[in-house]
């Protein structure tokens, strides 16, 4: 699928974001506490993915930049976004423009995706340009299930983290030591959100209990 600046089928106007989730907390998508934002689509469509539900390029939650930063921005004692999806670079456009509140507010910005970091970093595209302008911490690379790894914040070991800002630094991994963890968390409204590094069992099974099975 060819991946266009508008989000491809047209399920969103340009400057909207297409939200397929959105976290207020998490401890395990980047260094420190992190809101985060899934987006709504992805053309790689990796093997394992373990947000298969976000791939469709299909009609989510339509927000615009602005309002989701003032949002984020209401959250108290965080220390930055993360992008995932879905996949960012099929929105950069809208989520540049939201990087770019977020800096002039003092978060920091770390972007997840599925693209090589080579093809992202050296694009010709000003959207994804815009995107990467914004970006403190790239981490890129497509999902490989047989070179899975235990490396923190990434899942198998052809995917690369790039500081680009200095802004955020990742210590080095400790070489005998996973550092995958999960992350559950329970909204007001009883739904349960699973990110990090769970076991895909783990979160079959969890499933299953949560159903009444």
């Amino acid at each position: 699928m060819k991946v266009h600046d508008t989000n491809d089928p047209g399920y969103r106007r340009k400057s909207t974001i297409n939200l397929a989730g959105f976290l207020a907390r998490s401890s395990v998508n980047g260094p420190g506490i992190r809101s985060v934002v899934w987006v709504q689509g992805c053309p790689i469509h990796c093997e394992g993915c373990f947000n298969p539900q976000f791939l469709p390029f299909s009609l989510a939650q339509q927000v615009t930049p602005s309002v989701l930063a003032d949002i984020i921005c209401a959250e108290e004692t965080i220390d930055g976004v993360t992008f995932s999806g879905g996949e960012p670079f099929a929105q950069a456009d809208a989520l540049g423009e939201l990087g770019e509140r977020l800096h002039e507010r003092g978060y920091s910005i770390v972007t997840f995706t599925g693209f090589p970091s080579d093809l992202v970093i050296t694009s010709s595209r000003a959207t994804w340009q815009r995107l990467l302008a914004v970006t403190d911490l790239l981490i890129a690379g497509p999902y490989i299930p047989s070179l899975k790894c235990d490396t923190p914040l990434i899942g198998s070991s052809n995917q690369r983290i790039i500081p680009l800002t200095g802004i955020i630094t990742v210590p080095a991994p400790h070489p005998t030591v996973s550092e995958h963890v999960a992350e559950f968390t329970i909204h007001n409204d009883g739904m349960l959100t699973a990110t990090g590094f769970p076991d895909a069992r783990f979160v079959k099974g969890l499933a299953h209990l949560c159903r009444g099975g």
